[in-house]
């Protein structure tokens, strides 16, 4: 299935959001299932290809038929030790807090669970940044498109797929950190 086909998108590596959310539910409308001309299978497709064109990651490797990670970028490399260990320590502090019987024993976790909070926006931020040139690529992957070299448009989508990953993972971190 080729989602940019299905639903009827120009296969550019640059889409809006907006142009995505537009054809899907044009198409949503009549392939529903509770619509007489619906179809669960073409419904189902139609959501995949949604998730498909609103990840670049993934929408990048549609566009050069290359569906697998193929290596771990160097932004990537350099940023894994941090954010492992943020995820990590991060983790263990949740979890120390979550076992907590007592307030003098929430109080002692106070300092590290403040730091760590300090250094995941930090690191959101370092990651925030990145995600910003990676745009800025894409955008101007796709002022060039077609023609570009498939191993650099791999190594823009391994990026996005760290990128993003990455960001989620620590956001939602950081989040329960909040909800403490």
């Amino acid at each position: 299935m080729d989602p940019f086909a299905l639903m009827g998108l120009a296969r550019r590596p640059l889409l809006r959001e907006e142009e995505i959310g537009i054809a899907y539910r044009k198409l949503a409308a009549k392939l529903h299932p509770d619509q007489a001309e619906g179809d669960a299978i073409h419904f189902k497709e139609l959501g995949e290809a949604l998730a498909t064109l609103s990840d670049p990651a993934r929408r990048l490797r549609v566009l050069i038929n290359n569906t697998s990670n193929s290596s771990i970028p160097p932004e990537a490399a350099d940023l894994f030790p941090q954010v492992a260990t943020l995820l990590r320590e991060a983790d263990d502090l949740l979890a120390r807090n979550a076992t907590a019987s007592n307030p003098l024993a929430k109080a002692v976790l106070a300092a590290p669970l403040k730091k760590l909070a300090n250094d995941l926006h930090s690191l959101l931020a370092r990651i925030s940044d990145w995600r910003s040139r990676l745009e800025a690529r894409l955008t101007e992957l796709d002022a060039n498109w077609p023609g570009q070299d498939p191993e650099a448009v791999a190594d823009l989508a391994d990026s996005f797929s760290y990128a993003i990953r990455w960001e989620s993972q620590l956001r939602e971190r950081k989040l329960s950190l909040e909800c403490l």
